[in-house]
């Protein structure tokens, strides 16, 4: 099934609904708890799940992964949380559960949209980190769901909560540098090479039809799995996406602009030869009319 069909044609909303109930009675009352699940353990999501353990009146029921490690890195980090989550490996059959308000997915990008969409049409609330999709018309799709289903659907622009570069941001904004209309931001990073991948086996402890799931299918290869998908077209967005994001962010929050009205980019891989396929080195720029620009490095 090609990608966009089968994020159009994503099984309808479940009978049931389950939302977030906001306190009516106080901090203690029974309504205010908030049940989450978390899609995608290996790393950040593990780090999350163990944030919102760690939170008052918020308890992480379920872990979605699809590989083994990873799976035990979601356990681990709840291990001192007081409700053991439960483990369902397929997205679709964790969207059946009705016990819980909120869906919280790290897993790879080109699962972002697609978990989101299925997320919210099952009743759930969403957090989905960035980037919101493996490409620019699933953000359009993302924002078509947060409309027609009436959930929340927070991305995660975690730099906004800063407390520092929102005390910076107020400053810039209120005239302490008089006005600002240009903003340089960069990422600097020393990858090492990921060479060239060996077809081989999928190992028995990686659900790899899962782990593709809506995307293309693809045949497995050893340098793919856990990080390097990233830097692969197919299922990745490269760094302007995995950092760009959030740098791109802040300068447009600093700048108080919306959409660009012309983008230029340029870039390619050069530091080494091997399976990586999105740019290593890149310049981008932004520019707002004829009154403000941001150009990323």
């Amino acid at each position: 099934m090609r990608r966009r069909e089968f994020i159009r044609n994503a099984s309808v909303a479940a009978t049931g609904l389950t939302v977030l109930n906001f306190p009516v009675f106080g901090k203690n009352a029974p309504g205010n708890k908030v049940t989450v699940a978390v899609m995608g353990v290996n790393s950040r999501g593990a780090y999350l799940a163990k944030c919102y353990s760690q939170l008052q009146n918020v308890e992480v029921a379920y872990i979605c992964d699809v590989e083994d490690k990873a799976i035990g890195n979601g356990l681990n980090a709840l291990k001192d949380a007081p409700r053991k989550p439960t483990v369902i490996r397929d997205i679709r059959k964790l969207l059946e559960q009705k016990d819980f308000d909120a869906l919280i997915i790290a897993a790879p990008d080109h699962w972002h949209t697609p978990a989101a969409i299925l997320g919210v049409q099952h009743n759930k609330h969403v957090y989905v980190e960035k980037p919101c999709g493996q490409n620019p018309y699933e953000g359009e799709l993302i924002g078509q769901a947060l409309n027609k289903y009436g959930k929340h659907i927070q991305m995660g622009n975690q730099r906004r909560s800063m407390p520092t570069l929102i005390d910076a941001v107020k400053q810039v904004r209120g005239g302490i540098i008089g006005n600002p209309y240009f903003a340089k931001a960069w990422y600097t990073n020393d990858r090492k090479s990921i060479g060239y991948g060996k077809k081989i086996a999928v190992p028995s402890t990686l659900d790899f039809e899962l782990w593709q799931g809506p995307a293309p299918r693809k045949d497995y290869q050893d340098n793919l799995v856990h990080y390097n998908w990233h830097w692969f077209w197919h299922w990745g967005t490269g760094e302007a996406c995995n950092n760009g994001t959030h740098e791109i962010d802040c300068c447009r929050w600093f700048l108080g602009v919306d959409f660009p009205t012309k983008v230029t980019s340029a870039g390619g891989r050069y530091a080494f030869k091997d399976d990586w396929q999105t740019p290593d080195t890149q310049v981008a720029s932004f520019e707002f009319g004829n009154e403000k620009a941001i150009s990323w490095r």
